[in-house]
């Protein structure tokens, strides 16, 4: 018997139930990770934090970018050595993407069969996923509405990997949010492939904003976070009434990828609304609490320089509060692998390294603009090695309590004051 095969079990045969977990990319794997791990501690295994002792690692990969899916190639070498007699189980977006370049897994798509018969000898438990997870110890929870896209981005593999939107009925999204609160969420992320097409399969056609509402309506306390949604799928109407919301964070994350209306032509990506520009630069200007944040891709094929500059321009118009900044990563099997005019890795990177710089000055403008402000704060375990507590605020700002002050529990509200925070920032 192979040292990982002897290490996964116990001396009397039994299958070693001890499983830890590396979770790389988007929210969505984040949700998808601690499923799996709530579902397997329901059904008798043991989750452990310490990779090096567990009996089994679970490796959640990400395909989104040629750098994540490197990274998830090399994650597997890396636990190999931390845990040589672990045995590893891949999945997720890189293993459905690209699976001969995971060979060094145990397991490869899906779980072992020792896992499942684990799961399938507990009666009344299965492998199928809860709608909410809140981990351990935590006092955020995530609600995943809907999972696929339906939408063909010239250089985006996701719709290939999680298949057409499906959206969660409204009756089974309130139960998870009730459980949610009951186990002690004091706030919620609404998270899916493209949150904003929830409804679109179902019949009526309801909006995500008829799920918001019918959310609301559930009593408690916890706030609700967007995750990000598609420019072209929202209006400025929508906006405005979630911000009328007191449980609704004031928080909102874009897609935009671009300023410059040719490379989104380009991206085959739908226009926004022609009123959200506006909306946003008017929204900047009335309620400069509110957090908005954008994903920009750099260097799509084809961007010139006076592109790139429209990109730029649009961001410093509004502005945003920060940015997630992607150099483009050809993805094999998409429509913009095969477009011609490259951009060679030196401009693509320099772009990138100047969104960069771009979006710390927007972090830091958004920080001191909310200084001094009274806002609500949700109480966070302390980092790791840390002696204090951490706060969130709805409007997305990370805090480290003072060493003197002792947060209350859950959610309050109070002035971001140096009695408060030793440090106020932006986590992004």
């Amino acid at each position: 018997m192979s040292p990982a095969k002897s290490r996964s079990r116990n001396r009397i045969g039994m299958v070693n139930r001890t499983v830890a977990f590396r979770t790389l990319g988007c929210k969505q794997n984040q949700f998808d990770t601690e499923a799996l791990r709530q579902r397997l501690r329901q059904a008798g295994c043991l989750p452990v934090e310490d990779l090096r002792q567990a009996g089994w690692i679970i490796l959640n990969t990400c395909a989104v970018t040629g750098k994540a899916l490197a990274k998830a190639r090399g994650e597997i070498g890396r636990l190999r050595r931390l845990n040589p007699g672990a045995r590893i189980v891949a999945l997720g977006c890189g293993t459905r993407y690209q699976p001969q370049h995971f060979t060094g897994a145990d397991y490869l798509g899906s779980l072992p069969p020792e896992l499942i018969s684990t799961v399938e000898a507990r009666p009344g438990f299965g492998l199928e996923a809860p709608h909410g997870v809140i981990p351990a110890g935590k006092s955020r929870g995530y609600l995943r509405i809907q999972t696929g896209c339906d939408q063909a981005c010239a250089y985006c593999v996701v719709p290939s990997l999680r298949g057409p939107s499906r959206s969660l009925p409204p009756t089974d999204c309130r139960a998870a949010l009730r459980e949610l609160q009951d186990r002690g969420a004091g706030e919620v992320i609404l998270t899916g492939t493209n949150i904003a097409l929830w409804g679109k399969d179902r019949e009526g056609r309801p909006t995500l904003q008829y799920l918001l509402e019918y959310l609301l309506s559930e009593p408690g306390s916890a706030r609700l976070r967007l995750s990000s949604l598609e420019p072209h799928l929202v209006t400025p109407e929508f906006l405005r009434w979630c911000l009328q919301q007191p449980r609704i964070c004031p928080h909102f994350h874009f897609a935009f990828q671009t300023g410059s209306p040719a490379v989104l032509k380009r991206m085959r990506r739908g226009a926004p609304h022609p009123d959200l520009g506006p909306f946003l630069r008017e929204l900047r200007a009335g309620r400069p609490d509110v957090c908005l944040g954008s994903d920009v891709i750099a260097g799509f094929p084809g961007e010139s320089a006076e592109e790139f500059t429209q990109t730029l321009e649009w961001i410093r118009s509004i502005p945003l509060s920060y940015l997630h900044v992607f150099p483009y990563s050809a993805r094999p099997g998409t429509a913009a692998a095969d477009l011609p005019d490259r951009v060679p890795q030196a401009p693509r990177l320099e772009r990138a390294a100047r969104l960069r710089a771009l979006n710390a000055e927007l972090k830091d403008a958004f920080t001191r603009r909310n200084l001094g402000t009274e806002q609500e704060i949700i109480t966070l375990e302390p980092a790791e090695g840390a002696a204090s507590a951490r706060g969130l605020t709805a409007n997305y700002l990370r805090l480290e309590f003072d060493r003197a002050f002792t947060p209350r529990a859950g959610r309050f509200r109070a002035p971001l004051t140096e009695s408060l925070a030793a440090r106020v920032y932006m986590h992004e």
